[in-house]
């Protein structure tokens, strides 16, 4: 074909392959290998396959969910159709990585952006060790291993709360990790302390409190540590919430710190605020939820290129379920609409499809959920035969190139191969 056709038709052309085609392209001579490993192709193939996907009405949810066997904890992630039919696509082996010679697959999902799945193999939030961190492109089979961040902490104990989040920033083209960490020391020697590190939210004779924000860019492979006239003081790492990934910023939603006369310094779950940072600029700022809302049990969740709220309630086996409410343009308080209401049992919003279904989680017992949709039109629930785990990830999936001309990106042994 080279001999015939001029190279920008041929170009043109290997744009609008899928991706596991273009990786075969590779191997059909120097020239096709070198274009299709080039930066400027990669954005562009992302680029067109975006708008594709758009024309076409074809797009994927990357599904996250964990079992245990045993003492064994496995990982399973696989793509579905993001249809009202929630159809399965395939089934992501997950990538085996080696620490101390010993073979580590359970590596759950932090977040996802262009084609990358960020992973850590500790989901627990805890520990004084940070554990190592991937990202990962599924389509190509390529990982980078990040490096550990530098340790910025005085505490010897096991009381390290830790909250990552993951997305892209579109003005310097670079994919980060936030970290934030919250360290509780007990039996503080202040004289013995020759700098605290991070922002102390509370100290005592008993307790130091300190919360610190480091930034992992991988244009860069390093990791930085953000100045504390920058972090929030009611910042913290920890907790049920993750970081939601729109518009180059991540969001997660947080109480704030009061402080009061009678109750002295201490975190109010009835006054919630949706912390943000910005990975293009990488500050802090915040968003006000809905006005009117109980608070308490509350969760926030991606809702096209927008936010969706949830605002949970409990009043009796007769009167619980959820309110959902939508930010109908982004960043402007005043824009949040109540779309419905969800009368059912207490559930977990598992995310959004792009038809409006709210796809919901609900327990079954220890280790097992099941998903269900809803469909606020209709009013109806759909069962998507999800059962046998505990899903705890979904959120948009596009196949991509990105990762492929990564210096530090290695190609990776599938678990069980």
């Amino acid at each position: 074909m080279s001999d015939f056709l001029p190279q920008e038709i041929i170009h043109r052309i290997l744009l609008h392959l899928p991706v596991k085609s273009l990786i075969r392209s590779t191997l059909v001579c120097k020239s096709w290998k070198s274009l299709i490993k080039c930066p400027d192709f990669i954005e562009s193939h992302l680029s067109t396959t975006i708008v594709s996907n758009d024309e076409k009405d074809s797009h994927l949810l990357l599904l996250s969910a964990s079992s245990e066997d045993g003492h064994t904890r496995h990982q399973h992630h696989s793509l579905r159709w993001d249809s009202p039919e929630f159809g399965a696509h395939s089934m992501l082996p997950t990538p085996v990585i080696y620490l101390e010679n010993k073979p580590v697959s359970d590596l759950g999902v932090v977040g996802t952006c262009n084609g990358l799945v960020c992973l850590e193999i500790d989901r627990t939030g805890t520990g004084s060790d940070p554990m190592p961190v991937l990202i990962w492109n599924p389509s190509i089979r390529r990982v980078v291993m990040v490096p550990k961040p530098p340790l910025c902490s005085i505490s010897t104990d096991d009381n390290r709360y830790t909250t990552l989040g993951f997305g892209y920033a579109a003005h310097s083209n670079d994919y980060k990790i936030l970290r934030v960490v919250t360290d509780v020391t007990t039996n503080v020697d202040y004289d013995s302390i020759d700098e605290i590190f991070g922002v102390v939210n509370f100290a005592d004779d008993d307790r130091l409190i300190t919360t610190f924000v480091q930034v992992y860019s991988l244009a860069s492979g390093s990791w930085k540590s953000l100045s504390d006239s920058v972090v929030p003081l009611d910042l913290k790492g920890g907790g049920n919430e993750d970081f939601v990934f729109v518009n180059d910023t991540l969001h997660k939603l947080e109480a704030r710190f009061n402080e009061d006369e009678d109750e002295g310094e201490y975190y109010n779950d009835e006054d919630m605020v949706i912390r943000t940072f910005n990975l293009s600029t990488e500050e802090f700022g915040e968003m006000m939820g809905p006005e009117a809302l109980e608070q308490g049990r509350c969760s926030i969740a991606r809702y096209g290129d927008s936010l969706a709220f949830g605002d949970h309630y409990d009043n009796g086996l007769r009167d619980r379920g959820c309110d959902i409410w939508v930010m109908r343009q982004y960043g402007v308080a005043e824009s949040w609409t109540k779309l419905f209401k969800i009368y059912v049992d207490p559930a977990r919003i598992h995310g959004f499809k792009r038809c409006g279904d709210v796809v919901l989680e609900k327990k079954i017992s220890f280790g097992q959920s099941r998903l269900t949709s809803y469909n606020p039109n209709k009013k109806q629930y759909s069962d998507l035969g999800t059962v046998g785990h505990s899903y705890y990830f979904m959120d948009s999936f596009i196949e991509s190139l990105v990762l492929l001309d990564h210096c530090n990106a290695i190609s990776y042994q599938v678990a069980g191969a």
